[in-house]
């Protein structure tokens, strides 16, 4: 059946209707290859249809679990790691030997509580606070001998029976002398030991008074 001129779409050639395919290329004929591609189109997507259709009902079925090919693994918690506890210990130390007998005999007993300083002296030591180192009385002065925290000695000395103010008392650095202490204001100086008191002036002496000590 004869058909119009037909151009190939491969080679570019045109060809006779009648003959259905190219004369150059061996292409089918417009017509035909229309078919042949519809064809091919379908039998594509009749097995895609089939395949899809096969992966739907596989992913859907029921799954078996895998066959256990041995025991099962048996897991154990691990052991924590314990603490350690380091106990060290010092040396033994020997302790020094106790004193003998005649040794501690002639060392004394015990040492003599400290007394702090009484207040009328004490509110003019430097920081307020000392301890008595004598404490006594003539007829006419009492007399106090105190020692700061720091090391340093005090000479007080305030007119009896009258309350301690700048004009009825001294307080004067002393140091320690004989069997007492000294202290020395210019050319005059106190000095108490001996159960005494004695100013003096230079070499002269201006007064000596007996000292009872009351602490």
């Amino acid at each position: 059946m004869a058909g119009s001129p037909w151009t190939c779409a491969q080679c570019g050639a045109v060809n006779d209707g009648a003959a259905g395919r190219c004369g150059t290329c061996a292409n089918l004929a417009p017509g035909r290859a229309r078919k042949r591609a519809l064809w091919v189109l379908l039998t594509l997507m009749l097995v895609a249809a089939v395949a899809v259709t096969g992966v739907v009902l596989f992913a859907g079925g029921p799954k078996s679990p895998p066959a256990a090919s041995g025991p099962f693994p048996q897991y154990t918690t691990p052991a924590l790691p314990t603490t350690k506890t380091v106990v060290t210990t010092a040396e033994a130390v020997t302790p020094p030997a106790a004193p003998s007998t005649s040794t501690a005999s002639s060392a004394p007993s015990s040492t003599p509580a400290e007394k702090p300083c009484p207040g009328d002296a004490a509110r003019y030591l430097p920081g307020g606070a000392g301890t008595a180192l004598l404490v006594g009385e003539t007829a006419k002065s009492v007399v106090t001998v105190c020692k700061t925290p720091d090391g340093r000695i005090f000479y007080d000395g305030q007119a009896r029976g009258q309350g301690a103010s700048d004009a009825t008392h001294i307080m004067l650095p002393a140091q320690p002398e004989g069997d007492g202490f000294v202290a020395v204001n210019g050319a005059y100086s106190y000095k108490v030991g001996g159960g005494r008191l004695v100013v003096s002036d230079g070499s002269q002496v201006l007064s000596d008074d007996e000292l009872t000590t009351t602490g």
